[in-house]
């Protein structure tokens, strides 16, 4: 065992001499005044091993070398698993909005074929108005001539009276009935008013393919080629789409 005296003589000699510069790790370093090769001994009591440092070096590079490939690939998956994320969002997306115009379609179907039903009510009250209106025409008091003329107590006598009570009776019957069918008429087209259902304007006017029908052709000198003479049924609008074509008859050209 060393003697604290032989330290500090080992000391002074090292404060004395110049310092030597450091050998490669591959020499093997000798401690001062020991001629044995080994390696010199930290405080702790372990030799200093340089080739046990290199290997571990070594080891924590490649370690460091893994933990960063490690970490490439996670962020490579997650990366993945965003963009993934991402594409099924984009597709969800896409399916609601496609079942949003399906449904949309399918309302906008069913609106469109409850108009056109509503519209065959109206085409029925249009005809029940045409024919009262024909029938009231006949009872319509017409005007008589002063000469033919009889007093009160001679119609009276002769029946006329009593055919004019009941010619007046069923006069006021009819025009009641077609009052009535006219207000129905009125009330269900500004029902169709305030869904945009606007009746086309067909009589007298140039034959347009987009939005009327023709279902005859009648040579009429009073109208021009291709202008409508007749609407047979009436043709509706309804916002910027045609609901219904008109079906008309239009003038065609004379033999001569």
């Amino acid at each position: 065992m060393v003697d604290r005296q032989t330290l500090l003589d080992q000391l002074l000699e090292a404060l004395q001499t110049a310092p030597v510069p450091p050998e490669p790790l591959g020499t093997i370093l000798e401690s001062p005044g020991d001629s044995s090769g080994a390696f010199p001994v930290s405080e702790s009591g372990t030799a200093f091993d340089p080739y046990q440092m290199v290997a571990e070096w070594t080891a924590l590079r490649q370690e460091m070398k893994q933990q960063g490939k490690l970490l490439q690939n996670s962020q490579t998956l997650l990366q993945q698993a965003l963009t993934n994320l991402q594409s099924e969002q984009e597709q969800a997306q896409q399916a609601q909005a496609a079942t949003q115009n399906q449904s949309l379609a399918q309302a906008n179907q069913s609106q469109k074929s409850l108009l056109k039903d509503l519209l065959t009510i109206v085409d029925a009250l249009d005809q029940a108005s045409t024919y009262w209106r024909s029938q009231l025409t006949p009872l319509a008091p017409s005007p008589v001539p002063a000469e033919k003329s009889l007093p009160v107590w001679k119609r009276w006598l002769l029946g006329s009276s009593a055919d004019s009570s009941v010619s007046h009776g069923a006069q006021e019957i009819l025009a009641s009935n077609q009052q009535g069918i006219d207000l129905i008429r009125r009330s269900l087209l500004d029902l169709l008013r305030q869904r945009q259902v606007i009746p086309l304007e067909a009589q007298g006017k140039p034959f347009n393919p987009q939005s009327m029908y023709a279902i005859g052709r009648q040579i009429n000198p009073d109208f021009a080629e291709n202008t409508v003479i007749q609407e047979v049924v009436k043709g509706y609008l309804w916002g910027d789409e045609i609901l219904r074509e008109s079906q008309v008859i239009v003038a065609g050209r004379s033999e001569a």
